[in-house]
């Protein structure tokens, strides 16, 4: 490969946010290094806000959630040039990122650029903007913290215009031109579209929602398991675990259980490693840590996969918010 190839695909990963650095730091002016205000902006896209925000205010820091990996390569890839200290990334849907990485009152600026609209009816409880997750903004929005949405589609901006009714944010609906530059914008405008709607909100209250903590990942020690016969039960309560299929190496006496987690419309896939103990015991924890996101849903699989009930898992030292703040 050469040098030119080498510095065109180079990714900075340093922004790429994994639960278990987000603990280590004790939060995110443990990673950030500092106090300051915190702007969220939700589906980045491909990062060309983002990038262009944290560079022109380095007295901010910026966080940016995003379910897409090609997006996130192609934020990664910006924020490394110039590269900048006040930038973070989350590989995750928006709703989950609030409840677990944010608490009361942490943010003073939460943004989302042309999200997708649903339009057909029938799909309207896809929608983001609902009114519980304008609420749950609402709740990590500081006092004086703001609201903004931009959207190509008359029907969303409606719908969520209904929505905030009845929630912690005053929002009101005006238009705007061409003024963020980014991939939609220009894809809107090339189509001929001139006009956006632009929703712009204030916090007129502060709901009480629930935070859901990452959690203290511990293996499980069961002694109740056979390999030989092995197929645990998964539930469909929230959170719901569905557990796939099972295969055990009896030489190395170690196996590995296909799981699914979904909470809160968050979907882990991950293989829960079951490994055999010279006492006849069976040690259960995920099988690639660092890339899963130690959740109550997690930990709620690896009790039901040891075959045990369901315990409360411990509060992780990252719970910044307080025992009041808990769900």
């Amino acid at each position: 490969m050469n040098p030119s190839s080498t510095k065109r695909y180079y990714r900075r990963l340093n922004p790429l946010t994994t639960p278990r650095a987000f603990s280590a730091a004790g939060g995110w002016a443990g990673l950030f290094g500092r106090e300051a205000p915190i702007d969220l902006e939700i589906g980045f896209g491909n990062g060309e806000y983002l990038a262009r925000a944290s560079e022109g205010h380095p007295e901010r820091d910026f966080i940016g959630v995003e379910v897409s990996w090609n997006g996130l390569k192609r934020a990664l890839r910006r924020l490394a040039d110039p590269p900048r200290e006040n930038a973070r990334l989350l590989h995750m849907p928006a709703s989950p990122a609030l409840r677990l990485f944010f608490g009361p009152r942490s943010l003073s600026a939460v943004r989302c650029f042309f999200p997708i609209p649903w339009p057909n009816e029938k799909h309207a409880h896809k929608r983001l903007f609902s009114t519980g997750f304008l609420n749950l903004a609402a709740n990590r929005l500081r006092d004086d913290g703001t609201f903004l949405m931009v959207t190509d589609h008359g029907g969303l901006a409606r719908w969520t215009m209904d929505q905030a009714r009845d929630s912690g944010l005053e929002i009101e609906l005006g238009n705007t031109g061409d003024q963020l530059n980014t991939k939609y914008e220009r894809k809107w405008l090339s189509g001929g579209q001139e006009i956006f709607y632009r929703l712009t909100g204030r916090k007129i209250g502060h709901p009480e929602v629930g935070r859901q903590d990452l959690v203290e990942m511990q293996p499980i020690v069961s002694y109740s398991i056979d390999p030989g016969n092995y197929s645990p039960k998964g539930q469909s309560a929230d959170p719901t675990v569905v557990f796939g299929d099972f295969i055990f190496d009896g030489q190395r006496r170690q196996g590995l259980l296909a799981t699914k987690v979904v909470e809160d419309q968050f979907i882990q896939e991950f293989f829960i490693r079951v490994t055999q103990l010279p006492d006849g015991g069976f040690k259960l924890i995920p099988a690639f840590l660092a890339q899963v996101y130690p959740t109550h849903g997690v930990a709620t699989a690896l009790s039901l996969a040891a075959l045990e009930t369901p315990k409360r898992p411990k509060w992780g030292p990252h719970d910044a918010g307080g025992p009041d703040d808990r769900p």
